[in-house]
């Protein structure tokens, strides 16, 4: 992500820096598929829990420049995602209050770019994007055994909705050899509804008969407006001479517009439980990443890559990190390759994520947990220039 927004060589500055779609001469498209690994391990005093699967997450963007001074792009991707996994008999799922088990969360952008390229090396963007978000919570309803021992109850809260959001870019052109670029992508909140599917694993049929007496089982309205954060991207490139380039990027994001992930139901046994919706409070603070990047121009054909990346987590502590988002802070090693063919292009990609170790205090239940994370993400990429 080194440099990302004006590298000029694919066209993912729709998706970072509009205004970077300046410093591609190229009219084309490019089709993307990045699988990226979670893997976790999850130790408390009852044992360990695992977490090990892959998350595919494709993209297609394309460009036309109708000149040399108006540029146009369009995009589908995903700028934001969640997963996490923990099996029904799992310590997390059993014996924490939240009793999580599969935590879902996508969002997709479809972006519509334009950039105007003036003579004095200036260039300006702007996106506007449809954004669509679908979610799914699944739980085990463990304070719901306060209330009637025995239930068993499971929990699958469902959404999914539509909102709006729009992206500004700057890009400054020194020299064909160097550039700056400066992008602003807006909040936005997100408008979803759903199902809430609330079910009983007991093996007791009187108290299961008695639940669907008491209408505490079956499918309820659900909805959540979470608001995605607003966040500036700050990069660089400097080509060096015939072989050599240098890239970074700094990006801050205003995470504490997370504060609380809000979750609304008209299930009644929320009330039972002495709530009064499912608001999870996360309390984020705002995150800094700084990427630094090389290039190695091998010939015509070949580019070699390599960089390095510190990606703060926006989880403020123990007390407020979430078994569902165990996050922490971590650092990016990746290396990669392009091969040019005439109009064909080839990128391959691969990121080792190291990430710090974190950890969860989940109160009242005694059930303090240690995470131990890390992440291998694998790309390939086609461009087509026509």
């Amino acid at each position: 992500f080194a440099g990302s927004g004006i590298m000029g060589d694919d066209f993912s500055a729709i998706g970072y820096n509009p205004a970077g779609m300046t410093a591609n001469k190229n009219t084309g498209i490019q089709l993307g598929l990045a699988m990226t690994e979670i893997a976790s391990k999850a130790k408390s005093k009852y044992g360990t829990d695992k977490m090990d699967y892959f998350v595919p997450l494709p993209s297609a963007l394309g460009q036309y420049n109708l000149n040399d001074k108006w540029f146009f792009g369009f995009g589908v991707y995903v700028p934001y995602g969640l997963s996490t996994k923990y099996k029904h008999d799992s310590n997390v799922a059993t014996k924490s209050p939240g009793g999580a088990r599969k935590s879902y969360l996508e969002v997709i952008d479809t972006n519509l770019s334009t950039a105007y390229r003036f003579d004095n090396g200036l260039s300006l963007g702007a996106s506007a994007i449809l954004r669509h978000i679908s979610g799914e919570l699944t739980s085990n309803l463990n304070a719901a055994e306060r209330v009637q021992p025995g239930a068993k109850l499971y929990s699958d809260f469902k959404v999914k909705g539509w909102t709006s959001a729009f992206q500004l870019g700057g890009m400054y052109e020194f020299d064909e050899n160097t550039r700056v670029g400066l992008s602003y992508r807006f909040k936005s909140t997100q408008r979803t509804k759903g199902k809430h599917y609330i079910s009983s694993a007991s093996d007791n049929p009187m108290i299961v008969a008695g639940l669907e007496a008491m209408g505490m089982l079956g499918k309820f309205r659900s909805a959540s407006d979470p608001e995605l954060p607003a966040s500036w991207i700050l990069s660089f490139y400097h080509k060096w001479n015939d072989k050599w380039a240098t890239e970074g990027t700094v990006k801050y994001v205003q995470w504490h517009r997370f504060y609380v992930f809000p979750g609304e139901t008209t299930w009644p046994g929320v009330a039972a439980m002495g709530k009064q919706n499912l608001d999870v409070e996360y309390r984020w603070k705002d995150a800094w990443t700084f990427a630094l990047g090389q290039e190695y121009y091998m010939n015509d054909n070949w580019t070699l890559r390599g960089g390095v990346a510190w990606d703060q987590s926006p989880s403020r502590n123990s007390d407020f990190r979430s078994n569902r988002i165990p996050d922490s802070d971590r650092i990016w090693t990746s290396l990669g390759a392009s091969y040019k063919t005439g109009h064909h292009q080839f990128d391959f990609g691969y990121a080792h994520l190291f990430m710090m170790h974190a950890s969860t205090r989940n109160q009242p239940a005694d059930l303090d947990v240690k995470y131990h994370n890390h992440s291998n993400m694998f790309a390939l990429q086609y461009q087509y220039n026509f």
